[in-house]
């Protein structure tokens, strides 16, 4: 099963994997304030759906660029609103920034989250 949601700068896909449900977010150019209007209520939405099963999160930032300022505090506020609601997170990115936030904000997470440079390996990792 599989639902997609497309914004200018987000692309959400719920996956399902066998029992394994996750979100697989994909970031694309530059993000503004209306795309986390959009997808913040679509990310609320999966993860009230999953109930009490545990729902894991893939990142894909190969293409991010960055945020608008307010896009910024938007990502900070709702990142640490569902810290504690994901088993899992793996990001993907190829720039060292991202690869600095991922250990900087495993600290508040309350599950396991890891870098990756390979979308396939956290594909892996994430249905591990």
């Amino acid at each position: 099963m599989s639902i997609e949601i497309d914004t200018r700068g987000v692309s959400i896909v719920v996956r399902a994997e066998g029992e394994r449900e996750y979100l697989e977010m994909k970031m694309q150019g530059k993000l503004h304030h209306r795309d986390y209007q959009v997808m913040i209520p679509v990310i609320e939405r999966a993860i009230e759906a999953a109930g009490e099963k545990e729902l894991d999160l893939l990142v894909d930032m190969r293409d991010f660029e960055g945020w608008s300022f307010e896009a910024a505090l938007d990502d900070m506020r709702f990142g640490l609103e569902i810290k504690d609601k994901f088993k899992k997170i793996a990001v993907v990115g190829e720039k060292k920034w991202e690869e600095i936030s991922v250990e900087l904000f495993r600290h508040f997470a309350r599950g396991e989250m890891r870098f990756f440079t390979d979308i396939e390996a956290a594909r892996k990792w994430i249905l591990s």
